[in-house]
């Protein structure tokens, strides 16, 4: 006889499975990072969600080859740091390109953060004007507003020690 499973039991089996897929498919990229992208897409499946990738690739590389081969597979460059073992990039990304990173075989763990905003890093500025610059105590607050091509605002405050 078969016994009735719980909500609680059906919910851990359900995460036992995906765990289990998570190793199968993408065993080097954080789990977290994973649930966060998939619920993203699954909310909008016609919109790719902007994330910032962490990549962490095996020591020994060529810096300039590691960094045509993220521009050739995403479209943007990466900041590069620790000797070409720890990259950053931001992109647009799903599934199959998650995939191609985590597949290249140099490739040792991949952490992403969600950002809303597609236009704040590279040279899609077009102009920034500063709002407020006012001291507040010990702190000199700095508050600019920039629109980029995509006529979205990126509004960013700075706290600068005096």
């Amino acid at each position: 006889m078969r016994s009735k499973l719980t909500g609680k039991e059906e919910i851990i089996a359900a995460m036992e499975h995906f765990e289990e897929q998570h190793q199968k498919f993408l065993p080097k990229v954080d789990r977290r990072f994973v649930i966060d992208l998939f619920l993203r897409l699954r909310e909008k499946p016609d919109e790719k969600p902007m994330y910032t990738i962490e990549t962490w690739v095996e020591p020994g590389g060529d810096t300039q080859a590691i960094r045509d081969q993220v521009i050739q597979l995403t479209g943007t460059a990466p900041q590069i740091y620790d000797e070409g073992t720890h990259l950053f990039a931001n992109h647009r990304i799903d599934y199959d390109l998650l995939k191609k990173i985590q597949d290249h075989p140099k490739v040792i763990e991949v952490k992403g953060t969600y950002t809303r905003l597609s236009c704040i890093f590279g040279n899609k500025f077009k102009k920034t004007c500063i709002l407020i610059r006012k001291p507040l105590g010990p702190y000199l607050i700095h508050i600019t507003v920039s629109t980029c091509h995509f006529h979205s605002m990126f509004c960013r405050i700075s706290m600068i020690c005096w």
